[in-house]
């Protein structure tokens, strides 16, 4: 969660969700998990993974707005980092690819951080992983080559972890922010 100036933001927190069973009875990487089941049965354990993490979701972002609250920020917008996914791509066609089978359980929780943050009221925005450094550089124009040495310098602030998703996760935070002023 990032707040203050476009210029110059602050990261007020860091975390990370668990959207998936807290039970442990379907397995978080659910479309792998479900390969060789029957395709009712796949189905229907997908459906159950897909009800899981937007419930999961939605307790997350209500806990998070709440701490916000609590002091004295506002969270108004959700940005989530998506991948590219193919349109229309049947649970047969996913389930009999291995790299389908990843890319949409990734799929699976990013629309699940979507639709918590639209069932919270918030602005949600899907950037995606693909162009994220070309829609920072112009919501917030600069270059990207500035753009990145803001992140790095943005992490001797937090300081670690500081991997791939948390500068990615910062950055769509900044876009946000950037478009919400």
């Amino acid at each position: 969660m990032v707040a203050g100036g476009v210029a110059r933001p602050e990261v007020l927190y860091r975390g990370r969700a668990e959207l998936g069973d807290p039970g442990g009875r379907v397995r978080r990487n659910v479309y792998q998990a479900s390969r060789a089941l029957e395709p009712t049965e796949a189905a229907a354990l997908v459906a159950a993974a897909e009800r899981i993490a937007a419930e999961q979701a939605a307790a997350a972002l209500e806990q998070t707005v709440r701490d916000a609250r609590d002091e004295g920020a506002v969270v108004r917008s959700c940005a989530v980092v998506v991948g590219t996914f193919p349109a229309g791509a049947r649970l047969e066609s996913i389930l009999a690819s291995h790299a389908l089978a990843h890319a949409a359980e990734g799929r699976l929780y990013q629309g699940a951080l979507l639709q918590g943050g639209e069932s919270r009221g918030l602005d949600t925005i899907a950037i995606t992983k693909r162009s994220i450094w070309e829609q920072g550089s112009a919501a917030l124009g600069v270059t990207q080559d500035e753009l990145r040495h803001w992140i790095d310098e943005l992490r001797r602030e937090v300081g670690p972890p500081w991997a791939q998703d948390q500068k990615l996760a910062a950055l769509a935070a900044w876009i946000a922010l950037a478009r919400a002023t």
